[in-house]
């Protein structure tokens, strides 16, 4: 299984430079957000690749361990776009969103995730965990057999984007195209939606930085449920 971690999109307007890195290097326990997703993949893999922004900030994982680099230049229309290269040619992919705080829940669900099928990781709405109010995709897995479909399904997505006809995140529209269903029509159906929610998110913001359970020390994450319970 080839594990792939796409955080070339670097900085975003949505993080403005909140702690003075981008939103992948936020600091947990200690170390970047990012250092501890590749730990997480390699403990499933140990064939991890990264795609990073040509960003000298980056450099604090030049001394990681059992991952190989690519740094990407320029701008891509999605995730997908800019680790097409990397898709395994005769194993499952998996790819993961590289400013996404994964649970170790989370990775042994997608890691065991094996059925030769395209497979969505997300949460479908608001989180009682983190206090998002929004669903998100967080990871896909699929195999070679699907390579052809995913290119016509990611054409056609970024072709719908680009001319401005809908504007929700890739992940989302490439969930439409694989379930048959409308573009504008928030709907996920199993088994090519895998639910995951816990304390798995995005970090795309300051805010949700700010309002997540591990990312506040004085917190024992271990203790934590749902909001509310």
């Amino acid at each position: 299984m080839r594990v792939i971690i796409a955080a070339s999109d670097g900085d975003d307007p949505k993080w403005a430079n909140h702690l003075g890195v981008p939103k992948q290097l936020a600091p947990l326990d200690g170390a970047p957000l990012l250092a501890h997703t590749i730990g997480q993949a390699r403990s499933i893999s140990d064939d991890v690749h990264v795609t990073l922004p040509d960003d000298p900030r980056y450099d604090v994982l030049s001394a990681l361990p059992g991952i190989t680099r690519h740094v990407r230049a320029g701008d891509y229309p999605s995730e997908y776009a800019s680790t097409r290269d990397l898709w395994a040619a005769d194993d499952r992919t998996v790819l993961l969103l590289g400013d996404v705080y994964f649970s170790a829940e989370a990775i042994r669900t997608i890691a065991d995730a094996g059925e030769r099928e395209i497979r969505i990781f997300g949460r479908e709405g608001a989180s009682a965990y983190t206090g998002s109010d929004w669903g998100a995709v967080f990871a896909t897995s699929f195999w070679p057999e699907h390579h052809a479909e995913l290119d016509r399904h990611l054409t056609e997505v970024h072709y719908e984007h680009a001319v401005g006809h809908c504007l929700r995140p890739p992940g989302w529209m490439l969930l439409c195209a694989v379930q048959g269903t409308p573009w504008e029509v928030h709907t996920v159906q199993p088994p090519w939606f895998v639910q995951i929610d816990d304390l798995t998110d995005c970090i795309d913001r300051a805010v949700d930085y700010a309002r997540h359970p591990v990312f506040m020390t004085a917190a024992p994450t271990a203790a934590i449920g749902p909001r509310g319970s």
